[in-house]
This record gives C-alpha cells, sequence and structure tokens, in this order.
C-alpha cells in the first residue's frame, strides 16, 4: 500500500488543503518600506548583513483563506495606508474591513508564536487558545465580535523633540520599521504588530487595559482621530525593548560598504528617501540634547545611513 501525503490543514478554516506561503505582515508593508528607502534594500534583526526582498511568509492558508485576507488588505492600502504615512496624519474613516484586517494581524502572528508562548508561560494557554478561537470564528464571519480590544495608534511625522536618553534609532523604528510580537510578562499578555508608522495592539490578559485614547478600533463604521494617546504602564518599556533587539546586531563594514555604494549609485533616491529623511531628524534630534561643548566638532557621516 502506497503512502499518500495528506495535504495540511489550513490554520483559518481547518480544512485540508494545499497551503499558501502567506505574508504574515502583509506585502505591501515591505514594497512601500524598498520603494521609499535610500537604496531599495530591507535588512532584518536576526542577521543584518543579509539584505532581504521580503517580510516573513510561513505555510498558514489555503487560497481562499489568503484571498479573504486580501480584500481587507486591500481596502486599508487603500483607504489608510497612505493617510497614515503621512507626516500631517488627522485620522481616516473606516468601516468592517478594518477590525477584520487588524485581527488578522494579531492572529496570523499569535497562531505562528503560539506553541513557544505557551512553552514560556503556560499560565496564559486557556486564554490564548480561547482568543485564538473567537478570532478564526470572526474571522470566517462565523461571529459577529471578536472580542476583546483592538487598538491603531499612529505615530504621525517628526517631533521637535525628543528625550534626552531615548535611543539613537528609535525614530527609525517608529517610523520606518516592520515587527509583530507578543507582548507578556508573568501577568499580561498581548499581540503587537508594527507596520512603519502604525502598531496594532490586541490585549488578551488584561482584556480592557487602561491608558488609550483614541485608537480603539469598533465594529461597522467608525473614525479614528487625531491627537491619540497610549499611556498605558509598562508599553513605552515594549518600545524601548524592541528598538533595543532590533538594532543590537552591528552592520559589518563589508555591508557598510555595500549600502554606501548603493548610495552613490543613486544620490537623487537618496536624498528623497525618508530613510535619509528619518536619518537627518534624528541626528537633529539627538544634537539639541548634548551639552553645547559635544556639539562643536563637525561630523562627516550627516548623508550616511
Amino acid at each position: 500500500m502506497n503512502n499518500v501525503e495528506q495535504p495540511a490543514r489550513c490554520a483559518l478554516c481547518l480544512q485540508a488543503k494545499p497551503l499558501q506561503v502567506s505574508h504574515i505582515i502583509p506585502a505591501f508593508a515591505g514594497r512601500h518600506l524598498k520603494e521609499t528607502s535610500a537604496t531599495g534594500y530591507m535588512r532584518g534583526v536576526v542577521n543584518p548583513n543579509i539584505r532581504e526582498q521580503d517580510v516573513r511568509k510561513a505555510p498558514l492558508l489555503c487560497h481562499d483563506c489568503e484571498q479573504l485576507f486580501g480584500t481587507w488588505e486591500r481596502e486599508f492600502t487603500l483607504q489608510a495606508f497612505p493617510l497614515i504615512q503621512d507626516d500631517n496624519f488627522k485620522g481616516f474613516a473606516y468601516d468592517a474591513w478594518l477590525l477584520k484586517f487588524a485581527v488578522s494581524l494579531s492572529w496570523r502572528t499569535l497562531v505562528l508564536d503560539r506553541d513557544a508562548v505557551v512553552t514560556d508561560l503556560p499560565q496564559f494557554a486557556d486564554p490564548i487558545n480561547e482568543t485564538l478561537e473567537r478570532w478564526r470564528r470572526f474571522l470566517l464571519g462565523l461571529q459577529q465580535n471578536p472580542g476583546g480590544e483592538h487598538h491603531l495608534f499612529v505615530f504621525a511625522g517628526i517631533p521637535t523633540k525628543v528625550p534626552p536618553d531615548l535611543h539613537e534609532k528609535f525614530l527609525h523604528y517608529m517610523l520606518r520599521s516592520i515587527d509583530a510580537t507578543e507582548a507578556v510578562s508573568e501577568r499580561t499578555i498581548a499581540v503587537y504588530v508594527k507596520m512603519l508608522r502604525a502598531f496594532f495592539y490586541s490585549p488578551i490578559v488584561p482584556a480592557s487595559p487602561s491608558g488609550w485614547k483614541n485608537t480603539r478600533i469598533h465594529p461597522g463604521a467608525g473614525r479614528l482621530i487625531s491627537p491619540q494617546v497610549v499611556a498605558m504602564k509598562g508599553f513605552v518599556d515594549l518600545l524601548h525593548s524592541r528598538v533595543e533587539e532590533g538594532f543590537a546586531k552591528s552592520i559589518s563594514d563589508a555591508q557598510k560598504e555595500k549600502i554606501t555604494e548603493a548610495m552613490l549609485k543613486n544620490p537623487e533616491r537618496v536624498i528623497a528617501s525618508e530613510s535619509a529623511k528619518v536619518h537627518l531628524a534624528s541626528q537633529r534630534l539627538i544634537r539639541k540634547n548634548e551639552p553645547r561643548s559635544s556639539r562643536a566638532e563637525a561630523t562627516e557621516d550627516e548623508e550616511s545611513l
């Protein structure tokens, strides 16, 4: 008797179907990052010495479920993403697609990380499993509400000042990075997904943390407005930890030379790029925080990234 390999099971519809290699963070975010960069390339956290062509992918969804996610991604790309990337962000109107999109981001992140999180923090096994099932049924249209809260915060433009002890790459992280993880401690867990200037936050335990203003995504039609506030205890620490981890590994001298070569080949692209804009803003704000005596010596690498 021949052994016939059965197709894997789709994580969303739970049917045995061939799986697509699904983007965990939608591909449009990676495309925008490359298109607005000084060189046209991306580099990841795990190995910054390797140029990345795409954001993280995994065999997760069947074709039909992949198409379902695509409908909400298209709405977000058309109706929200360009406004979010604008320095003068004031808000945007949305419909049911925004909550679906937000839950889909948190769901796919948590599905992939579930086993590792439960192994490290077994006290969250039940709430994680219950949450994943609610989110799964909501995404499939089997229930009207995903339960809990889902937030979207937009980091709008370049600030005029920053705290003196801020990491030198903080602005790069807040304006230019793509990230997805679980925010965990012994008593709390949430899913955190960041796409360039926006981050989504889905708390699980506790289900309704305080300190969020003008960020909650409601079912159906609504409007996200600015200014927004996130004053939840521990959230700033989460951001700092992600910045530290994201820039912990340095780029080799050989790769720095490649970056320089790419920039010299197309200086017009560099000047017009978002990465150059953020780099120069970071340098300017950092110098504002330095004692005057340490600012006297000019640097020659202002234009380098």
